[in-house]
């Protein structure tokens, strides 16, 4: 019988029902793309609801990297993790197309209600609330969900 060497650090599959949980608790994550061969990565704060991604993003410039890398129907993979130590850690990959969405999408209120469970997440981005016209709001579509963990 042969034996891994390497299993103790590895991890073992996640279930889906705790995939949710630490999508669910989490808030945030590095969300990453790329344009033709250029990666980028970026920490985000999110929510989670009926097993989407749900984030934002604020257009404080002409010109913000990060939407140079994220479009409209393009792919993106979304990493969270829990490490409370060497031994005791869980973590996913969210991988799917994300959409974009805006003040006047009727998805609107989903993604704040989705992120007001978010302890990152400021509630001024709440449209009816104050103005917030440099907001560009965003969901991640799941293709594929990973995850590892390794519990004491």
């Amino acid at each position: 019988m042969t034996v891994d060497p390497y299993a103790q650090w590895m991890g073992e599959s996640m279930a889906r029902e705790d995939t949710d949980q630490l999508l669910n608790e989490a808030g945030y994550g590095i969300l990453s793309m790329a344009a033709d061969d250029e990666p980028y990565s970026i920490p985000i704060s999110f929510g989670y609801d009926d097993g989407a991604i749900y984030f934002a993003f604020v257009r404080d410039s002409g010109e913000n990297e990060k939407f140079a890398f994220l479009g409209d129907g393009g792919t993106a993979r979304l990493l969270v993790t829990d490490i409370k130590a060497r031994f005791d850690w869980q973590s996913v990959a969210v991988t799917g197309p994300v959409e974009a969405i805006d003040l006047t999408d009727e998805d609107w209120p989903t993604l704040v209600e989705a992120l007001s469970d978010n302890p990152w997440f400021s509630t001024d981005f709440d449209a009816e609330d104050g103005d917030v016209t440099g907001v560009q709001g965003w969901r991640l579509r799941p293709e594929s969900v990973h995850g590892y963990e390794i519990t004491p």
